[in-house]
């Protein structure tokens, strides 16, 4: 559904201002982890050298896993976008801008620090990592955005990153990967997190990986013998015990001006946890007292779910259903730059032309403008 390409000659989505909440640029990629390790002391600088033979993945490794075709073949045979990842004209510039209309991307080093075992790497791949995020994307252009990349295992530590780059102007939310956490998210452990981002206004942006969620479901993962298994359920799964966590713990009741934002895990999923969890109250009301609301309550009034990948049904009017049900405020558009699986904006918007002018923008741009305070 996604790789359906815009036609030659024409502006695709001009009539829009579109906002691409989720670009990555893959903090594993040798342009990046080379980077990334200068900036660290050993042994980790050594860990993250791709020239050292690890492949830039933070732990020992042949190599043979982590080779970088010449161009991104890997991720559905776009070879329209370079490899070179640093070279944002070729990676951001004429795929998003020219390609699908985006206007301004957010981009995410997607990193899944917190699976790693090595609590002191992490703390310091950290700030190295958003240093090159800022040095090699947000330098490059006044129309790019970036998420403050955070481990979670040393709140403290997270939360004062969140103070250090707290008030750049282009970094405009923090990105935690559901994944190996020690406890759910909703925990208060984390509060220290929540109170930072919260302090500057940044909201917290959730985005797992295909296996993000193996440390936390390790016997469900290990029942699964193939690919679609774990690419249907991964996400989602992830996904829902995120937002399962932090309604059950009071986190949005907490901090009320916190805003949550859920990538890469559609939105098909979102009506029906609501509803199950505001039976779930009405039964355990005692066991949640920091909740003075329904549960569905908090989700629409501090959450926001990305588009991608955004599912299809065989009657595709049942689509505008399911949009209907969540509601367009709560939508923001992503494409997944540059995986396989993306979303081309002109090909998902077909399944939001129900909705009218105003819904479509505020889905394809104006939530996220708003959600992120972008200065455009």
């Amino acid at each position: 559904m996604g790789t359906t390409p815009t036609s030659s000659g024409e502006a695709p989505m001009q009539d829009l201002v579109v906002v691409d909440t989720d670009v990555h640029v893959p903090e594993h990629h040798p342009d990046i982890a080379e980077k990334v390790a200068e900036k660290m002391e050993m042994p980790y600088s050594h860990l993250l050298d791709p020239n050292k033979g690890t492949g830039g993945y933070g732990f020992p490794s042949t190599g043979s896993h982590s080779e970088v075709p010449d161009t991104l073949s890997v991720f559905g045979g776009r070879d329209d976008v370079s490899s070179n990842v640093t070279d944002t004209e070729a990676y951001i510039d004429e795929p998003l801008f020219e390609g699908f209309g985006v206007d301004y991307p957010i981009i995410n080093m997607q990193p899944m620090w917190d699976v790693y075992p090595d609590t002191e790497q992490i703390v310091q791949q950290m700030p190295a990592a958003n240093d090159v995020l800022v040095e090699e994307f947000m330098d490059a252009s006044d129309e790019y955005f970036g998420l403050i990349g955070l481990q979670t295992r040393d709140p403290e530590a997270a939360a004062a990153e969140i103070d250090r780059l707290g008030d750049h102007d282009q970094l405009v939310g923090v990105f935690i990967h559901p994944g190996g956490q020690e406890r759910g998210l909703g925990e208060s452990r984390y509060d220290p997190i929540w109170a930072a981002a919260e302090d500057h206004g940044l909201p917290v942006v959730f985005h797992t990986t295909a296996t993000g969620h193996m440390w936390d479901m390790a016997g469900i993962y290990r029942s699964m013998s193939i690919m679609p298994e774990v690419h249907t359920l991964s996400h989602p799964f992830a996904m829902m015990w995120v937002v399962t966590s932090l309604i059950a713990n009071g986190t949005p009741a907490k901090f009320p001006d916190l805003e949550f934002v859920i990538l890469e895990s559609g939105i098909g999923w979102v009506p029906y946890l609501m509803s199950r969890l505001n039976r779930e109250y009405s039964t355990w009301r005692s066991q949640v007292p920091l909740l003075e609301k329904m549960p569905e309550d908090y989700i629409r009034d501090q959450f926001y779910f990305g588009t991608q990948p955004l599912g299809e049904f065989n009657d595709r009017s049942q689509m505008a259903d399911m949009i209907d049900l969540l509601g367009p405020e709560s939508i923001m558009f992503s494409t997944d730059h540059p995986h396989y699986d993306f979303d081309n904006p002109e090909s998902i918007r077909a399944f939001f032309s129900h909705l009218s002018e105003a819904d479509q923008r505020a889905v394809f741009g104006e939530n996220a403008i708003e959600v992120f305070d972008l200065p455009v």
